[in-house]
């Protein structure tokens, strides 16, 4: 219900820098509850407002009125939506440098750095085949986290080097900005100016907590998979157990009775047939029968010397 509608600075983190949408009464399913508040975006499932005094809440859109639906189908709202979250925004860097893209997500990722060849590699790429944007993040993630100035490239392959080969992985906090290109690159909050970081970083441990519940989730189902399907295979191998002693007690039953023989088939490979000879166990009222029997068993065999078993 709206009444309960979380409202975060947070969430998510590109809309707070927009321009407001259009300001509309909203609704829940019931009726009962109002809001005043700017459509900022919205999905399949969820739609984000924006207050008069700009917090941002979030509100699952099958809670909402009918009539509030059918707005968020209309062409107005995709428009309001497409302009919002198109728009480009100026970031500043730890240097002040003026950077323009979007923010469109968090990210906790591993970067490797290590020399193979005499060449320096940034996980599986080479360096020199990064973007350059890239290529100066890498520089400044190594002088932010080492304490060396590495000003070019040249002065990260020395220090690449100093390595002897060991593979050095720094695991990187941040956020994903999409440039005005479309590229999207990774970049860590310690290279953003302190104001840009209290902003960003002020919803990304809601995105962890989230994160690791989805990938706890996602463990805990591998897990619960893994555990039926041996399970399963416990039971069917169990009952494949039981079948076989079932059938042995029977063939022995049926050779006390005399119903039936023991026999020891010699059966050789055919051409073709990749594997040794065997000698194998059969059943059979006769020489030919058991053979017949063996040979069902083992295709591509055919049958040679055949010895009743004494038991």
């Amino acid at each position: 219900m709206l009444r309960s509608m979380k409202f975060i600075l947070s969430l998510p983190i590109t809309l707070l820098v927009l321009s407001p949408a259009l300001g509309r009464e909203w609704k829940d399913a019931t009726g009962k509850y109002k809001l005043e508040a700017d459509l900022i975006a919205f999905d399949d499932e969820m739609v984000i407002l924006q207050r008069a005094n700009k917090e941002l809440g979030s509100c699952q859109i099958d809670q909402l009125s009918e009539n509030d639906q059918a707005f968020l189908k209309t062409k107005k709202a995709q428009e309001i939506h497409d302009s919002n979250l198109g728009k480009m925004q100026t970031w500043t860097t730890a240097s002040g440098l003026k950077v323009i893209g979007k923010i469109v997500d968090y990210a906790r990722r591993d970067v490797t750095i290590q020399s193979r060849r005499g060449r320096t590699y940034i996980g599986d790429k080479a360096y020199k085949n990064l973007p350059e944007v890239y290529q100066a993040i890498v520089r400044r993630v190594v002088e932010h986290l080492e304490g060396q100035e590495i000003p070019d490239e040249a002065a990260l392959n020395r220090w690449v080097r100093s390595l002897r080969g060991d593979p050095r992985t720094y695991t990187l906090e941040g956020v994903i900005m999409e440039l005005e290109n479309g590229d999207e690159y990774g970049v860590p909050f310690f290279l953003l100016s302190e104001k840009d970081q209290e902003f960003l970083k002020a919803g990304y441990e809601t995105w962890r907590a989230d994160k690791d519940a989805a990938d706890k989730a996602a463990e805990e189902e591998m897990e619960h998979s893994l555990r039926l399907q041996s399970q399963a295979a416990a039971y069917h191998q169990d009952q494949e157990m039981k079948r076989q002693v079932a059938m042995m007690r029977f063939n022995m039953e049926a050779i006390r009775t005399g119903l039936t023989s023991a026999w020891e088939v010699t059966l050789y490979p055919g051409p073709g047939v990749a594997g040794p000879p065997m000698w194998v166990v059969a059943m059979g009222r006769n020489s030919e029968i058991a053979a017949q029997n063996a040979l069902r068993e083992h295709p591509g065999y055919y049958s040679g010397p055949v010895r009743k078993v004494s038991w």
